[in-house]
């Protein structure tokens, strides 16, 4: 592992993390989860933010389903392929008795994973208050998905 894809994954951290306990505080978030990775890469973004985070909140496991070929959400132009994708791309297997969740994700374009992520967890939970935060987005002709 490359110590400078360490670094630099620090340095982010270290910019968003006090905006990210200042909003952990004010919404009384009980637990976060990470929207986990699509492509295997030797340093996985989410997990190592995790680790410079390390918020003293228990985490909510979002598992990635991986077909033959997995298929990153910027690849795809349209909108319902991206909702799709998302769709088809995770799975959720826990009780959750929290009330309020954080989900993080490394980037949204359309919002179709943090939605996506979200709707997999109310299901389970359909009270639970789910708050989003992505470090970094881009906008490129989507409307973007506000609303569970």
């Amino acid at each position: 592992m490359e110590k400078w894809h360490k670094t630099l994954i620090k340095e982010v951290a270290d910019l968003t993390k006090p905006a990210l306990l200042k909003l952990i505080k004010n919404e009384s978030i009980e637990a976060v989860g990470y929207i986990p990775p699509t492509i295997n890469r030797l340093t996985q973004f989410m997990k190592e933010i995790s680790y410079f985070y390390n918020f003293s909140l228990p985490h909510i496991i979002i598992d990635k389903i991986k077909g033959a070929i997995p298929i990153p959400q910027k690849t795809f132009s349209k909108l319902s392929q991206r909702v799709s994708n998302a769709k088809n791309s995770m799975r959720f297997n826990q009780a959750i008795s929290y009330k309020k969740i954080l989900l993080i994700d490394d980037a949204v374009g359309s919002g179709a994973t943090m939605n996506e992520a979200a709707g997999k967890v109310k299901f389970n939970n359909p009270t639970v208050h789910i708050t989003g935060f992505a470090i970094t987005g881009f906008y490129k002709g989507f409307e973007v998905i506000s609303e569970v």
